[in-house]
């Protein structure tokens, strides 16, 4: 499918190979200053792995999984303010955590207090810890913050660092585990402490309008792959959705695309915004030698990134149920359960409490059958939650992205390449590539713009850059993460 653009482009051209948010992003950066774009995406809809599917008994779109971003998101929320696109997303600083027990806590930041002591008043109400496991959270994060790059062991996985500094056991799996493994993607006990110093220092500590939760009004699909995808195509960009990319070949006249149709086409510079294991199929001889193993080949650097997959259990039932729009279930298979705003959208009089309980880090999980993964689920949301045992489950569906987020183990920043390739018409992007986050939302953003950066550099348009600043830190937080390092 070809969707025309509303303008003409000029001289220069690019073409981005993928449709998420990083070819996206892309295609918004270098549209903006004026080249010729043509996005190819394989799937019918752009969007990637921020998805919708629709719901074959109502025909409204549903989120293959949820997505949340966060205030400390400065480059995926600027995407959305040029795109008209941020009235799509709430803000919201409270988040409910149930306990094993079934206490609830409500937890919000003050934005009034400077940061970090913004958070002091959602830390001290956890309710389902004690008062030590409190003050021994707080004092965990400090210990974090207080860690600078230069000492964090690339050997240690953040949850035997936690302990080794005396965490006790029942903080580390009531508030570190579930809060490192939503916002990383990966078990605890494989994340790489560097990974969790950023989740703590950028999204916690550094601004009090960092924790913020950024949560979509709608369907990703709609936000994505009709908002963000109507206005690339009004700003100019020629998006090109059910198209396979075969092959790449570069000579002196520059990069040829070909396509599974036979079509070649012919570009300035190529933006490569897909996974990794497809990129090294398309560009595995211009990517850079492995850098733990100087001789290394491109299947070397390939087969040491590993993804982490995520499920998404969607239930519908006859009737809602849920209180709050998202809740933590700590302590529990299920972790995250969300009442997205969208669901009235999904919903009919057959299934009007449509929920999402989403689980990160699921491979052991999967080991356990998909029947009995759903017996266990309502289980859990009948304990905290006396009025699902009423309601009746009309339909469900699992969906597990087995590589949804890049593993951030220890090590793999010093793996994860760059966007320069050996050629330098031809760029790398995607969440996985060396953009200083984890696998987000933002990550993904932020490393179209950097291949945005080297195509214009490349084509003498090099400055300024596309990208936006971090959030300012306040004063006491910069005093806090710059302090020497403890031993």
């Amino acid at each position: 499918m070809i969707h025309a653009p509303h303008q003409p482009a000029i001289e220069k051209r690019v073409v981005i190979i993928g449709g998420g948010l990083a070819g996206l992003s892309a295609a918004a950066a270098l549209s903006a200053r004026g080249l010729q774009v043509t996005l190819l995406e394989m799937r019918r809809r752009v969007g990637g792995r921020a998805a919708s599917f629709e719901d074959p008994l109502s025909g409204g779109l549903v989120d293959a999984c949820q997505h949340v971003a966060m205030g400390c998101c400065t480059n995926f929320l600027d995407l959305m303010k040029q795109s008209g696109l941020e009235n799509d997303f709430y803000r919201d600083r409270t988040m409910v955590f149930i306990g094993p027990n079934g206490v609830r806590s409500i937890c919000s930041t003050q934005p009034w207090l400077p940061a970090p002591l913004h958070l002091l008043p959602m830390l001290w109400g956890l309710g389902h810890l004690s008062m030590f496991q409190r003050a021994a959270v707080v004092w965990g994060m400090l210990r974090l913050a207080w860690l600078r790059p230069s000492r964090l062991s690339d050997a240690k996985t953040t949850g035997k660092w936690l302990a080794s500094i005396g965490q006790p056991a029942e903080a580390i799996r009531l508030f570190w585990q579930p809060v490192m493994e939503s916002a990383l993607g990966e078990s605890i006990d494989l994340v790489d402490l560097a990974a969790a110093r950023k989740v703590v220092v950028d999204g916690f500590f550094g601004n009090r309008h960092a924790s913020d939760l950024v949560i979509p009004k709608k369907s990703l699909g709609e936000i994505f792959g009709v908002g963000l995808c109507d206005w690339l195509i009004g700003r100019g960009v020629h998006v090109r959705t059910s198209v396979t990319v075969s092959k790449i070949e570069c000579n002196e006249t520059g990069p040829k695309i070909s396509l599974g149709t036979g079509e070649i086409i012919s570009a300035d510079s190529v933006v490569v915004a897909v996974p990794w294991k497809r990129a090294v199929s398309l560009v595995g001889d211009l990517l850079p030698p492995f850098p733990l193993l100087p001789q290394g080949s491109a299947a070397d650097q390939e087969a040491c990134l590993s993804g982490s997959p995520i499920t998404a259990v969607h239930l519908w039932f006859d009737r809602p149920f849920l209180d709050v729009p998202h809740a933590v279930l700590v302590g529990q298979v299920s972790q995250w359960v969300f009442r997205p705003e969208y669901a009235s959208e999904v919903d009919s009089k057959q299934h009007s409490g449509y929920c999402q309980v989403v689980i990160s880090a699921s491979r052991n999980v999967l080991a356990i059958g998909r029947e009995q993964l759903l017996e266990k689920i309502l289980e859990e949301l009948q304990t905290f939650w006396p009025k699902a045992a009423s309601a009746n489950l009309v339909d469900w569906r699992i969906v597990t992205d087995p590589t949804a987020v890049l593993s951030v183990r220890p090590g793999v920043d010093r793996i994860r390449p760059t966007s320069v390739t050996k050629n330098s018409a031809v760029h790398l992007a995607g969440d996985w590539t060396a953009t200083g986050w984890p696998s987000t939302m933002e990550g993904a953003v932020l490393s179209g713009r950097i291949a945005a950066d080297g195509v214009l550099a490349q084509c003498g348009e090099g400055a300024p850059t596309t990208r936006v600043p971090d959030l300012p830190r306040s004063l006491l937080a910069t005093c806090i993460a710059g302090r020497r390092a403890l031993n």
